[in-house]
């Protein structure tokens, strides 16, 4: 049953003792009105259950080339009605272009690297992490002369809507559902499968719907306790910051100025952090959230309240059920620390900057790889203790290879630390000939203050695939794995691994999320293969038009290929949502779970039927793809029905 969110006023207080159904953000006091929507007819709210059980609408979502897209007059009645937040941006590298937006010095920020270091693509409403989703219509380059070199708005949306209200989002939702206009949602632009851009469309921007409220006696359906209220444009860097100045912890991605979007994309697809396998995922923390759903409504989703809507944001993926405005999660009161170690080895000249302290260098590389399974071994008792383990596998070229891991252990104090490492290390020295000293373990902080500068646009591909317990059974299989991780990188690819496992016993009381992936409640390695080319590079180097796709085509192949070597030693486990690979095969399944898909897409077809909340292979979503005329896996088309 769908239940709409009332509207509550009042003053936000640092520290709440109210109930769950407390003063929601100012920003989500502002509502649209049922009477001011009746006096705007694009604007109108939608009525799910009067759809059609098997609804056929038009073949295809309008762009701009179709006689039926909004007239300029019809826009600027929208932008009115927001009060000004519709935005028309340009691709930010359009300064480096020649015609109207050229602009050398804006070009040498962007293209110098200055741009790095302030919050200018974070604060793009276009931008996200991977252009090359959006079609590489406008890359960032000097060198843009030549026929093939031009900057259109290829994937990226049209009009933004800079929201700072749910009124806004609202407006936006029933303005693109009305008009049969493809809808999209962007939050902080850490998108790596390109669900924040879409040819022609219309995008919600929840990039300033900021706020972090600790409450101290947060009350909801069995619980009782702390709580932190986050708006859905707040980064990891401004919770940590929060944490810090008020005592509390709360589960949140991982470094220090981390700007990923705790209250977006990542609880909704699972979520994984250093506490991962002490807490379980980000999924498992929230308490309630606020959205603003298909038919333009704002509503609450609890335990109690919209309950299947519940199970399916907590890991559901995101851009598929609803925008959110903001979430309560779990907190505990005070600080965690992380007791730390870093270490390497590696074969070959490698840059120094690569390297870990200590740093094992070896001749053989029969001893790198035994080394790695070593580790890999390892990496269960890591997981069983609470812990995080990183184990990053670089390729060089040739016979060089370097691996560099840490180890992450809340609550371990040095010494704990140090002795719980130490059996590893005497392994790396007996079993693969590594003599390596054992690093010598502190402590730091989980949370650390941070500014939210790091992030930035790369062009890298990348897949995924989460190593299940069963790989661990016997030294057999574990060998294996090990050999096809080997397989893997020598086909010149960079694997990493992060080893934790959200198990379902880890979460208190009855929050876990059921909607995540089981095949996350069953894992100890997360393993990402990585691409070492720069995608855009095809574009820049392109000399006959089509030359750069069909390279590009050639390189997600030997990406897959690569990953198939670890799918083949992991039968029947997936891939994490978030991150993941394009061209993931069999993906409701790998990425949900067979089981898990079948519940999620009947909360899908009940509370969109319409389907104005597409994502790249989310929920419900394959029943249409981008056309987009190359052959390639972007956004750099018309979304339609297949």
């Amino acid at each position: 049953m769908r239940v709409a969110q009332a509207l509550i006023v009042g003053v936000l207080t640092v520290f709440s003792l109210a109930e769950k159904d407390a003063t929601n953000f100012a920003f989500e006091t502002k509502q649209l009105s049922k009477r001011d929507a009746t006096k705007y007819s694009d604007i109108t709210f939608g009525d799910a259950s009067s759809v059609p059980l098997n609804y056929n609408g038009p073949r295809c979502k309008i762009g701009p080339q179709d006689a039926a897209w909004p007239t300029l007059h019809e826009w600027a009645r929208l932008n009115t009605t927001l009060n000004g937040k519709l935005l028309k941006p340009t691709p930010a590298p359009a300064v480096c272009y020649p015609g109207p937006n050229y602009n050398a010095g804006a070009c040498e920020f962007l293209v110098g690297g200055a741009a790095r270091r302030t919050r200018f693509w974070l604060d793009d409403p276009l931008s996200v992490l991977s252009p090359w989703t959006q079609g590489n219509t406008c890359l960032l380059s000097a060198n843009v002369s030549g026929p093939t070199r031009s900057c259109t708005q290829g994937g990226f949306p049209e009009y933004v809507v800079n929201a700072t209200s749910v009124r806004d989002i609202q407006i936006a939702v029933n303005f693109a559902r009305n008009n049969n206009i493809r809808l999209i949602i962007k939050n902080t632009g850490h998108d790596f499968l390109g669900r924040s851009n879409g040819y022609g469309s219309l995008s919600v921007w929840t990039h300033h719907l900021k706020g972090i409220e600790y409450l101290q006696n947060y009350k909801a359906s069995q619980y009782k306790g702390p709580a932190v209220r986050l708006g859905a444009g707040s980064e990891t860097w401004e919770a940590n910051n929060a944490m810090i100045a008020q005592n509390f912890t709360i589960a949140v991605p991982k470094l220090p100025t981390e700007t990923v979007g705790i209250a977006g994309g990542w609880f909704q697809g699972g979520g994984h952090s250093n506490l991962a396998s002490l807490w379980g995922l980000g999924a498992d923390q929230v308490l309630s959230i606020n959205l603003v759903t298909a038919d333009g409504r704002f509503v609450t989703a609890d335990r109690d309240t919209n309950k299947d809507l519940f199970f399916a944001l907590r890991g559901g993926g995101g851009s598929t059920y609803g925008i959110v405005t903001s979430i309560v999660v779990k907190a505990s009161k005070g600080l965690i620390t992380l007791g730390t170690a870093t270490y390497g080895f590696t074969t070959g000249p490698i840059a120094p900057a690569t390297l870990q302290n200590p740093t094992a260098n070896i001749t053989n590389t029969q001893d790198f790889w035994k080394g790695v399974e070593v580790y890999l071994a390892f990496a269960k008792k890591i997981v069983d203790a609470g812990g995080f383990g990183h184990g990053d596998i670089t390729y060089h070229g040739n016979t060089s290879f370097s691996f560099a891991g840490t180890f992450l252990m809340p609550g371990f104090s040095a010494k704990r630390t140090q002795d719980f490492i130490a059996p590893l290390f005497q392994s790396f020295r007996t079993e693969a000939g590594i003599n390596i000293t054992t690093p010598v373990a502190k402590v730091v902080a989980y949370a650390e203050p941070g500014n939210g500068t790091n992030a930035a646009p790369g062009s890298n591909t990348f897949s995924s695939r989460l190593l299940p317990r069963k790989n661990w059974s016997s030294s057999t299989i574990l060998s294996e794995t090990s050999a096809a991780v080997r397989r893997a990188v020598e086909k010149g690819f960079s694997v990493r691994t992060r080893a934790y496992g959200p198990k379902l016993d880890l979460v208190k009381g009855p929050y876990a999320a059921q909607g995540v992936s089981p095949h996350m409640r069953n894992m100890v390695i997360h393993l990402t293969v990585f691409s070492l080319a720069d995608v855009s590079s095809f574009w820049v180097a392109e000399s006959v038009p089509g030359e750069a796709a069909s390279k590009l085509k050639v390189a997600l192949a030997r990406l897959e290929d690569a990953t198939d070597e670890i799918r083949r030693v992991t039968p029947g486990s997936g891939a994490y949502y978030n991150e993941a690979g394009r061209l993931e095969p069999d993906w409701q399944a790998s990425f949900f779970g067979r089981e898990n898909y079948a519940r999620l897409l009947k909360v899908k077809r009940e509370w969109d039927p319409w389907v104005l909340y597409w994502a790249h292979k989310g929920v419900g979503s394959e029943g249409w793809a981008v056309e987009t005329g190359d052959g390639l896996s972007t956004n750099n088309g018309p979304l339609c029905r297949v």
